[in-house]
């Protein structure tokens, strides 16, 4: 087997995948750790100030105009193809624009800072701190944009050992320095000054890795080259690129309207009561990231060999995987969330927030679904498709978000929400189908339609379960009992011998000997 066909081995993509998924769990845990002693120490107010600094900070990203994605899929396509040194010339003419563009929404978010404050309805005698708070995240930007290049020629190798590494590093410094500012005695100043530095080592971090996926790119002397074939990297990622940046404009601004409106028209005081249980679910993100963070860099190797089948033998069965391993998830979320809240925050806080949690349960179990449609449809060089999807369906999500909202407060805010991600998730899935030679009743009957019918059953049970709430320990064994009736169904039902077969072997490769392996 050649190097670039095991960057596309289904081994390794699972194993990748295994590996994205568990380090993206620890991380979780660690953050639903540090919310509520970030609560309690520094307010709702300062943990709001926060929530919309990366809010800004995602809808800047426009700025990078799709070059770190471009990155990732040029580099893929070069290495699927054996031709590192390409590879390393896309990644130079990446980070070396990426980091001018930076440095403009770097001067963008200095210069906005204080009408961006005027309107989140922050407190006088905070106002200079949030400003200030802007400003020094305004110069993570081009450190931000240059390390994404450098971590798209890591995905592009399938080295998701060292790009889980880097992250579980960055995201325990995070950690270090939340923890600083609380026991330094609420000094916030100490968590925005260590953030910004993470933001440099993060950089040097991602260049290192690179150099170990392309050699070449420690080699300076290869700069000198560069002028002569950037203008043509430069079109073609400006041509592939400028829909990514479409995309990463109004993404975002689809995604996080809702915190907004929940700012402006309650306060950004309230606004917790909405963000922690979207951030909460917003983990489960790691599920479709696992796979599509691994799936994208693959689905690029294979477009440039055109080996559709193999793509849709990826596509369909990872749908299958993803739907399967969600819907327990979400049912304990949905079932015990007044319990988690009141146990994880407070029972105030959980008075408030149960219900836009519930609400935006059902919105998330739709819209995770939606990320491996994404990532095929720009790996096969069509991200015009999901950009004029996002032009179309912004308009009416401001209508929708603004309308119910004012009348619903947080829980329209939640069902904007939850009917957005519905409308979308089936419309990508019709994109897919035009820009990709599959067959859609295949991925509907196989991806789809046996993990959808016992996601009906589940819910059926839920009502089962005193309309959704643990009371008691006879509560906790009607749930438990559904659980193991769901787990049995998956393996006899949802399974195939495929399926159960590569499912055998991956436990051995991790060292876990099980005692029957099925025949083929």
């Amino acid at each position: 087997m050649t190097s670039h066909e095991k960057l596309v081995h289904r081994k390794l993509l699972a194993g990748n995948s295994i590996l994205n998924l568990g380090t993206g769990a620890l991380i979780s845990v660690l953050n639903l750790i540090f919310v509520p002693p970030m609560l309690h120490t520094f307010g709702t107010e300062l943990y709001g100030v926060l929530s919309v600094t990366w809010v800004v900070l995602a809808n800047l990203s426009w700025l990078d105009f799709g070059f770190s994605r471009a990155s990732a899929k040029y580099v893929a396509h070069e290495l699927g193809l054996g031709k590192p040194r390409e590879a390393a010339m896309w990644t130079w003419t990446a980070v070396v624009t990426q980091t001018v563009m930076g440095a403009v929404g770097a001067v963008i978010l200095w210069s906005t800072a204080p009408i961006i404050v005027n309107y989140i309805h922050v407190t006088p005698n905070q106002r200079g701190l949030v400003i200030l708070t802007l400003r020094i995240f305004a110069f993570s930007i081009p450190l931000d944009f240059a390390t994404r290049s450098m971590t798209g020629v890591i995905q592009a190798g399938q080295r998701f050992d060292w790009m889980n590494g880097l992250g579980l590093f960055s995201n325990l410094f995070t950690f270090a320095v939340y923890a600083a500012g609380i026991l330094r005695g609420a000094n916030f100043l100490l968590i925005i000054y260590g953030l910004f530095a993470l933001r440099i080592l993060n950089l040097l971090g991602a260049y290192w890795g690179a150099c170990r996926i392309l050699p070449e790119l420690r080699s300076l002397p290869q700069l000198k080259t560069l002028p002569h074939t950037y203008r043509t990297h430069v079109f073609a990622m400006v041509k592939y690129g400028s829909w990514v940046a479409v995309a990463s404009v109004v993404g975002p601004l689809i995604l996080y309207f809702d915190q907004s409106i929940v700012s402006v028209i309650i306060g950004v005081a309230f606004l917790p009561f909405y963000t922690i249980p979207f951030n909460l679910l917003s983990r489960l993100g790691l599920f479709p990231s696992s796979l599509t963070s691994t799936l994208f860099p693959a689905f690029s190797a294979l477009h440039a060999r055109q080996d559709w089948s193999k793509v849709e033998v990826y596509f369909v069965r990872s749908h299958r995987y993803l739907l399967t391993a969600l819907i327990p998830v979400l049912f304990v979320l949905y079932v015990w969330a007044p319990e988690i809240l009141r146990l994880w925050i407070s029972a105030d806080f959980s008075a408030q927030a149960t219900l836009p949690f519930r609400i935006l349960a059902f919105g998330y179990g739709i819209a995770l679904l939606a990320p491996l449609s994404g990532a095929l449809i720009e790996a096969v060089g069509r991200p015009d498709m999901l950009a004029k999807l996002y032009l179309v369906e912004l308009p009416l999500n401001v209508v929708l978000v603004w309308e119910l909202t004012k009348h619903l407060g947080i829980a329209g805010a939640a069902l904007s929400y939850t009917v957005r991600c519905l409308i979308e998730t089936i419309l990508v899935w019709w994109i897919v189908f035009r820009a990709v030679p599959f067959s859609a009743k295949k991925f509907l009957k196989e991806g789809l339609l046996i993990p959808s019918s016992m996601l009906i059953l589940t819910g059926l049970a839920t009502l089962l379960i005193r309309s959704g709430h643990i009371k008691s320990s006879i509560d906790v064994g009607m749930t438990l009992a559904t659980l193991s009736i769901y787990c049995f169904c998956v393996w006899f039902l949802i399974l195939d011998v495929k399926d159960k077969s590569f499912i055998f072997e991956m436990a051995n490769n991790y060292g876990l000997r099980l005692a029957k392996k099925p025949v083929l």
